[in-house]
């Protein structure tokens, strides 16, 4: 049989299976699993609910043959790998995707019904966690099984991995960071996180950084009633009170020039401009020891998410923020002797792999095939990722990591999350393809 008559055969075997395809993502999203520590969970009623969901994949790992080994870092959180054994000769590939969700927000913002429903319509299936991300994880399984059902082998491995912990960086150590320790190794690894946006099914070979940072602002209290002399000409000021939160909006509005700034210099060819940003996520301030506003507030505290340059240092980028931010302190009678204080909470790396690593051309390669007549025709888009992801500390092992997958971070932590069916199956064919090239067919 030719190359490309096997190539039909897998993908054939793949549309006939797309109603399997979408029964095991509705199943696996109905399998609540939220990460267990996610800021503001209730850890003890959420833990365990990764391993659940995991078991639930083990037992379509065992049906395919795969060896399969099931592990924790942590009790009650358990990753899984099932390796499909090559004949030797070929390159070896991991599919990798995290089970873990965020929580589902206010179920009565979800018109489309209980956010762990796996409701399935005509061209979508609903639910928490349908595009981040089981609807890709189940499409990296389906395509290995579509390379089994039509009767073909490969010569390289290939390593199917759901692992724990991605939405807070747990990753790091306790899932994806922990797949080479435990053996699981591979000459490149394609991540399934949802590819938009800004292209359905791009293929992703870097991404941005991130940074967590808390900013403090001192105020001093006294008496709601005396604001006037705060912040009137010929008033009394800061000897009598210092309404913090007002230091910390001037903080937002100096920090929002130097986001400006960033629009305009930092440039990536694989990002939008402007795509580098910083964003005050979290803002809370009040008097110590009660949220009433009959005092002047004592503090402010601000959660920034910085998203910066893959090119860029992480301490150089700490170090501009903070300079700016002392600097602009300056300004401000108050704030000139009275300084914010930071706190750094969090570096997610980014990753990075060179355009011309052969794993590139193989996912770009596969998907043009993959998506013939379909609305994603036509050569692969590159693009960067968005966020960040467990492809970070792939590439930190060794093994080099990019994203290609179904969905879009426009709808990934929003209510009424959803995947779309076509898109679900033109990645599920493009997985197929991508590891026959990869790892190569056996005689």
């Amino acid at each position: 049989m030719s190359a490309i008559a096997q190539k039909q055969k897998v993908m054939e075997a793949i549309d006939q299976m797309k109603d399997e395809i979408v029964r095991t993502v509705g199943e696996l999203v109905r399998i609540r699993s939220v990460n267990p520590n996610y800021p503001g969970v209730d850890t003890d009623e959420e833990l365990g609910g990764e391993t659940t969901a995991n078991n639930y994949l083990e037992a379509i790992y065992r049906q395919m043959g795969l060896t399969v080994d099931m592990w924790e870092e942590a009790e009650k959180r358990a990753n899984l790998a099932g390796t499909w054994k090559g004949s030797g000769g070929g390159k070896s590939l991991i599919h990798n995707g995290h089970i873990d969700t965020v929580p589902p927000g206010r179920e009565e913002n979800w018109k489309s019904g209980n956010p762990f429903s796996g409701k399935v319509t005509e061209d979508r299936i609903y639910g928490r966690g349908s595009c981040d991300m089981k609807g890709p994880v189940v499409s990296q399984m389906m395509a290995v099984k579509a390379i089994q059902q039509a009767g073909l082998r490969l010569q390289g491995d290939v390593i199917l991995t759901s692992t724990v912990g991605e939405e807070n960086m747990d990753g790091a150590t306790l899932g994806a960071g922990s797949l080479v320790k435990r053996g699981h190794r591979a000459d490149a690894a394609i991540v399934s996180e949802p590819s938009a946006p800004p292209h359905p099914l791009a293929v992703v070979p870097v991404s941005t950084g991130l940074l967590w940072v808390s900013v403090s602002v001192e105020g001093k209290a006294s008496h709601a009633a005396i604001r006037g002399e705060t912040i009137r000409a010929g008033g009394m000021g800061t000897q009598v009170a210092v309404n913090a939160i007002d230091k910390g909006v001037f903080i937002v509005n100096a920090v929002r020039k130097l986001e400006d700034e960033w629009g305009l210099t930092k440039k990536h060819p694989l990002f939008k401009p402007g795509h580098f940003s910083m964003l005050p996520g979290v803002i809370s301030g009040a008097p110590h020891g009660v949220q009433v506003p009959f005092f002047i507030s004592e503090y402010c505290l601000i959660e920034y998410c910085i998203w910066y340059h893959p090119d860029e240092d992480p301490a150089a980028v700490k170090e501009e923020f903070e300079t700016f931010v002392h600097h602009a302190a300056q300004l401000d009678e108050w704030l000139r002797h009275h300084p914010p204080e930071f706190d750094w909470k969090v570096n997610w790396p980014p990753f990075v792999v060179d355009l011309d690593h052969p794993i590139c051309a193989t996912v770009a390669g596969a998907h043009e095939e993959a998506a013939e007549g379909t609305r994603f025709a036509g050569p692969a888009k590159f693009a960067g990722f968005y966020a960040v992801c467990d492809a970070a500390f792939l590439g930190a092992q060794g093994v080099p990591a990019i994203v290609y997958g179904p969905g879009s971070l426009l709808v990934a932590h929003a209510p009424d999350e959803y995947i779309d069916i076509d898109e679900l199956l033109t990645a599920t064919k493009t997985y197929a393809l991508a590891t026959m090239d990869w790892c190569g067919l056996a005689d």
